[in-house]
């Protein structure tokens, strides 16, 4: 058996004990907790079961850490495979290895939910998923009746810079509202509006943000199936950043970057799995991506890694 912790903004702390098992791609009449991998090709519901288990479960297989010359190295050819293939954006992430004291794990979710209070905090343990900690500051899909609220999130900065966002930034941000804008047309739903973008902080870093609101008939699952995955964590064109994105990438995403939280019809609350990390014993493995243009420079991409590593690194080695 397995656990769920999880921390919705603005609600409290719920904890489960369970387990979750795959849903068939069949059924969309799913109601409850749910989470994806990286595509949304593969769902996990969770089934509660109240059998008291202490123990966490630690996933097995190989996880590929590049160091820092390779990521440089690897983004040039990103980029240079973008050129060729006339791709506005790809999301390119990496994983980060760092010691950690597993016995810890359940500290540092307490501690993300009292810093993040904007934030869908989660700690899940299970047979089939590992142990998994997050604290996600980008909205998918709420939903509130027959109203529907979405969000762009992209650029990203330290908090204390107060420069003007670079056109880098703008053009990376504008290519994701762009995208749900479209995304909401093309379900045919009525009363769309967006405000935005503006300054959103996000723990030690801020971005850019665009809200979108609308009404819809659809059932949510048929609007995630539609929106997911952004460009916010995979690119633009979709099909052609994805080939690029498994051609360079040496790690399984697994579920980074796929979405998580409630699903139920007119009440769903739906965010994207960033800023989360994969505990092992004795190892956390921070998952970190960045979003690459043309324009974009590897070295500085390699810090924005590292400062969205923060989100959670900061608390850790505090405890």
């Amino acid at each position: 058996m397995g656990l769920l912790w999880y921390r919705i903004p603005g609600e409290e702390v719920v904890k489960s004990l369970g387990y979750f098992h795959e849903l068939p791609k069949e059924i969309t009449d799913y109601e409850g907790f749910v989470i994806t991998n990286f595509l949304g090709s593969k769902r996990f519901g969770f089934a509660n079961y109240e059998i008291q288990n202490n123990k966490f479960h630690f996933a097995v297989d190989p996880i590929n850490v590049i160091d820092k010359s390779y990521y440089l190295w690897s983004a040039q050819k990103l980029i240079h495979e973008m050129k060729e293939a006339n791709v506005a954006k790809t999301v390119y992430s990496r994983i980060k290895s760092v010691d950690f004291d597993e016995s810890k794990t359940t500290a540092l979710f307490d501690e993300l939910v009292l810093a993040y209070p904007n934030a869908m905090v989660y700690l899940l343990s299970d047979p089939k998923l590992g142990t998994w900690v997050g604290a996600s500051p980008e909205l998918l899909l709420r939903t509130v009746g027959d109203h529907g609220f979405s969000v762009a999130l992209a650029g990203t900065k330290v908090c204390e810079d107060q420069t003007k966002w670079l056109e880098k930034e703008q053009n990376e941000q504008a290519l994701v509202s762009e995208y749900i804008s479209d995304k909401l047309n093309e379900l045919e739903l009525s009363s769309i509006e967006s405000i935005g973008p503006y300054d959103f902080r996000a723990g030690p870093v801020k971005h850019l943000r665009t809200d979108f609101s609308f009404n819809f008939s659809q059932t949510e699952s048929e609007i995630l199936e539609v929106l997911h995955p952004t460009p916010a964590v995979c690119g633009e064109p979709k099909e052609l950043a994805l080939e690029i994105i498994e051609h360079i990438e040496q790690h399984d995403r697994a579920i980074y970057t796929g979405y998580l939280g409630l699903l139920k019809p007119n009440d769903s609350k739906i965010y994207v799995n960033l800023r989360c990390c994969q505990i092992r014993p004795g190892k956390m493995y921070l998952y970190l991506g960045g979003g690459f243009t043309e324009a974009s420079d590897a070295e500085m991409e390699w810090k924005e890694t590292e400062n969205k590593s923060k989100t959670i690194l900061d608390l850790a080695q505090k405890l």
